[in-house]
């Protein structure tokens, strides 16, 4: 395959893992994501590195332009951007509550306004949500969950809207992945080994198995696939 991958949240640890196996798959992924979170390396399999704010319209218009040079095919976009901060009821204040909104739900919306009309026929949108928005089992997750359910909605009513034009749009849900974890992570699923102990396959997910489901949603081995979230979390909201 080939054409261009915007990939938001390009370098956090599952977005650098989908920017490798796109690359893999003969895309030209374009990693998209504040100019603080490039780490190094992220050059080496993603060209080139735009900075963007998903919470800012301008930098997210500024970011597109800048990924997708006139003449160049878009493909596909990966909404990866997202933040998680814990939202533990007492403990919440308005500027967790807005970043998580404005990262999770509104600047997805953003990029796919900004990016929708240089995909053509055929093309796709993968939008990352995760299992909190499929249960109830964090504490201290409410807000972030709601976001995430939010994430599956829209990417059913988006769905429905862009398939006159011959474009799908499909949701994958991550569980816990192996990655640093953040405080507010940490705090709201138990760590890796209170995670792995919910899971069926008794462990966490690694980057590349997001990745993997990822990259399948993008290219036309699932042509005939839209609407759906995925879960990638070893079993752990079935059981």
């Amino acid at each position: 395959m080939s054409g261009t991958v915007i990939v938001t949240g390009g370098g956090g640890v599952i977005g650098r893992a989908i920017c490798a196996r796109l690359a893999e798959s003969g895309y030209r992924p374009v990693a998209a994501d504040l100019e603080s979170s490039v780490p190094e390396g992220v050059d080496e399999f993603a060209h080139p590195f735009v900075v963007m704010d998903v919470t800012s319209t301008a930098s997210v218009q500024a970011a597109v332009t800048a990924a997708v040079p006139a003449g160049e095919d878009l493909v596909g976009i990966v909404n990866c951007a997202g933040i998680l901060r814990d939202s533990f009821v007492g403990e919440l204040d308005e500027a967790k509550l807005d970043l998580m909104f404005q990262v999770n739900i509104a600047g997805m919306a953003r990029v796919v306004e900004a990016a929708v009309d240089r995909l053509g026929e055929g093309g796709s949108i993968v939008n990352i949500g995760s299992l909190t928005g499929h249960f109830g089992r964090f504490t201290g997750a409410s807000v972030y969950g709601a976001t995430k359910a939010g994430v599956a909605a829209y990417t059913r009513y988006l769905a429905a809207e862009l398939a006159p034009r011959g474009i799908r749009v499909n949701n994958v849900a991550p569980g816990v992945i192996r990655a640093p974890m953040s405080p507010s992570m940490a705090r709201v699923s138990g760590g890796e080994e209170a995670s792995a102990a919910h899971a069926m396959l008794r462990r966490i997910g690694e980057p590349h198995e997001v990745a993997e489901v990822v990259e399948f949603f993008v290219s036309q081995r699932s042509s005939f696939v839209t609407a759906q979230t995925l879960l990638v979390d070893g079993g752990v909201v079935a059981w």
